[in-house]
């Protein structure tokens, strides 16, 4: 009797505004070490928990995320030659705010006889009970939890009981990126070519 083949895919939910090599480098250490078959990657409609909490910095006060069209062109830029990556626009799709149980209810649907692993990070694992319906999510999903080494897990929920994957460190984080852009700084080896001509060609980040 032959065994039930079920594929196992990854879903790497985020804003990608702008995507860089962390997103990239951490869904491809994911992708090996749950043996993944492929990894979607879903650019969020509307992020309400960063919209709603209008969250700024110092540096840049008047930031408002770029359109989802900028972020899922980006993210297929920056995917170029990741076979096993695929940049998503369901939820872009869907419109509205985005919640993720919605998204995870959506998948199998449209990936039969397959086993889904949600990909978080250990920042936003931290406050996963502020997410929509979490337990449903956990019911239909399974959430694996990804850390850079020596990360402190200790404001992680250990209710939920989630699994933690470590994943090689990269320092690069979009917020920063923005910021060198409005400074007309370099950033280079922190996005692809292709993704900074994006940037440019459109005038994101300047104002």
């Amino acid at each position: 009797m032959f065994k039930e083949f079920r594929r196992r895919i990854g879903v790497f939910g985020g804003t990608f505004d702008p995507p860089h090599i962390g997103h990239t480098s951490a869904a491809l250490a994911a992708m090996r070490k749950l043996e993944l078959d492929f990894v979607l990657m879903v650019v969020a409609n509307d992020p309400w928990q960063k919209t709603d909490k209008n969250e700024t910095s110092s540096e840049f006060p008047n930031f408002v995320t770029s359109s989802s069209h900028d972020r899922y062109e980006m993210l297929k830029r920056a995917l170029t030659g990741q076979d096993s990556l695929i940049a998503d626009d369901m939820e872009i799709a869907r419109g509205g705010k985005t919640y993720t149980i919605d998204t995870v209810s959506e998948l199998d649907d449209r990936f039969p006889d397959s086993d889904f692993f949600l990909l978080i990070g250990a920042d936003v694992a931290k406050d996963f009970d502020s997410w929509h319906e979490p337990k449903e999510i956990c019911e239909k999903i399974n959430v694996v939890v990804l850390t850079r080494p020596g990360t402190d897990q200790g404001e992680i929920d250990s209710n939920w009981n989630f699994p933690v994957i470590d994943i090689p460190a990269v320092d690069v984080s979009a917020e920063e990126i923005r910021l060198r852009i409005l400074k007309g700084e370099p950033v280079e080896g922190m996005i692809s070519s292709s993704v900074e001509e994006y940037i440019l060609s459109v005038g994101l980040y300047r104002d």
